[in-house]
């Protein structure tokens, strides 16, 4: 894959997940005759502002035990999540290009 900085729209990801389901069929993975196939990527977001954007934002979840007051830690486990938006395409390094307003 060729870096492609310019500012022309890439297809990285349209094109990773082609190569992944020509690749699951070539190693018959997916059956021959199977019906209904369907590839996408987890974790998809859809974005309401103009601009380019990754289809899929990473998530990272975060848990941990948060001390007491009074000593010790709790029993329970905190947990957060929270998703990362990618300002640059994770294949060919590509810059989104997004309207500032």
């Amino acid at each position: 894959m060729d870096t492609n900085t310019e500012n022309k729209a890439c297809n990285c990801f349209k094109d990773t997940l082609n190569r992944v389901k020509d690749h699951l069929t070539e190693q018959g993975k997916v059956p021959a005759d199977a019906i209904n196939i369907g590839f996408r990527w987890q974790g998809q977001s859809m974005i309401l502002t103009e601009g380019e954007y990754s289809p899929v934002n990473p998530k990272v979840e975060v848990e941990f035990q948060a001390a007491k007051k009074g000593g010790g830690h709790a029993r329970n486990k905190t947990k957060i999540d929270i998703s990362i938006m990618a300002t640059h395409c994770c294949y060919c390094g590509r810059e989104y290009q997004r309207n500032n307003a």
